[in-house]
């Protein structure tokens, strides 16, 4: 991840920061503010330590008050424990894709081992399973995401 370090930004950034950390009760905290060379209008929280900002949300914002709601955006995830809870969730959905992947497999291997007409359903079955149920947890994930980006944007 390219980083463009730039002291002048880098300070107006935390400036625009420290009151913001100060009310989510992140005060007492050592919070960075980092740059990242990439055109697109947008910023993320790697770990709860540094606010990462495009260079192109930078450029593109029309009004400081644009920079300082992204600010305020990114602090909503730190304080809602949102990168913590993603791992967790990642973490336990790797565990739920594996088990449904061998269910379908097991069943692909059943239908396999019936022969004739049942082993083409079975078979297919085993296909729709593995692959409706990873389908399945990456919707969840991704509903989860949103509800975490409509709390991040009222925070």
């Amino acid at each position: 991840m390219p980083l463009i370090r730039d002291t002048e930004i880098e300070t107006l950034l935390k400036d625009y920061a420290r009151p913001i950390f100060k009310a989510a009760g992140l005060g007492g905290q050592n919070i960075a503010m980092r740059i990242v060379k990439h055109d697109s209008f947008n910023a993320f929280v790697a770990d709860g330590r540094n606010v990462f900002m495009n260079s192109g949300a930078l450029m593109q914002a029309k009004t400081p008050n644009e920079v300082i709601g992204v600010i305020a955006h990114e602090t909503g995830h730190i304080t809602g424990g949102h990168m913590a809870q993603l791992r967790a969730r990642i973490a336990r959905d790797q565990t739920k894709a594996l088990l449904v992947s061998l269910l379908g497999i097991g069943l692909l291997i059943g239908g396999a081992a019936t022969g004739g007409d049942t082993a083409r359903e079975v078979a297919g079955a085993g296909q729709g399973v593995a692959l409706g149920g990873q389908e399945l947890i990456l919707r969840s994930l991704l509903g989860e995401r949103r509800s975490q980006e409509s709390a991040a944007d009222q925070a």
